[in-house]
């Protein structure tokens, strides 16, 4: 008897639900705003089931100049910038990112990592720094928003909404983590 019982706890079977593990991002509702924001962690491994996310579109390994172009304008990025280390950025939800990792033209979907958000044009000495923050193509307003509360909250001073950018006075320790936030594409 005493055996089955250790044989049960030892299988699993002792009743106890193990822990459910934590995602890896922060839901955060800015004071002020109407659209809640994810915080991702400084290394993204996964976006939030339901939070379109940026990634890095690549043309597959030893694709030559021709194909790469072809994928670059199948994926009409709206901006130049947009065309990165011989990739594409693009925002997705979970279902368009597995229907363009499953294209014949594409090589890899790569999540578009925080420190490549980041730019090096802001003064990094001075404890508050000047930067624009430019969000992924079709951002809503809602979002942009929600980001300028963020930032509020922050300590920050936005000076500037455009439809899909802002700028604004930043302290230093948080323009990092202004990368991190699901909606925002470019710091600088």
């Amino acid at each position: 008897m005493v055996a089955a019982l250790a044989l049960a706890l030892a299988s699993g079977c002792g009743g106890a639900t193990p822990p459910r593990p934590t995602e890896p991002w922060q839901r955060v509702l800015p004071p002020g705003a109407t659209h809640a924001l994810y915080l991702y962690p400084e290394v993204i491994e996964r976006y939030a089931p339901d939070d379109a996310g940026g990634y890095l579109v690549h043309a597959p390994a030893g694709a030559d100049g021709a194909a790469r172009a072809a994928l670059i304008a199948s994926l009409a990025p709206p901006d130049p910038d947009d065309v990165v280390r011989d990739g594409v950025v693009v925002r997705l939800d979970a279902a368009g990112r597995d229907a363009l990792a499953g294209r014949a033209d594409v090589g890899a979907v790569e999540v578009l990592q925080p420190a490549d958000r980041l730019g090096f044009l802001w003064d990094q000495d001075a404890a508050v720094a000047e930067v624009r923050v430019d969000l992924f193509v079709g951002a809503s307003d809602d979002e942009r928003d929600a980001v300028a509360a963020w930032l509020e909250g922050r300590g920050a001073v936005v000076v500037w909404r455009g439809p899909a950018a802002l700028r604004a006075r930043v302290p230093q320790d948080a323009i990092r983590d202004l990368a991190r936030l699901g909606p925002v594409r470019w710091v600088e």
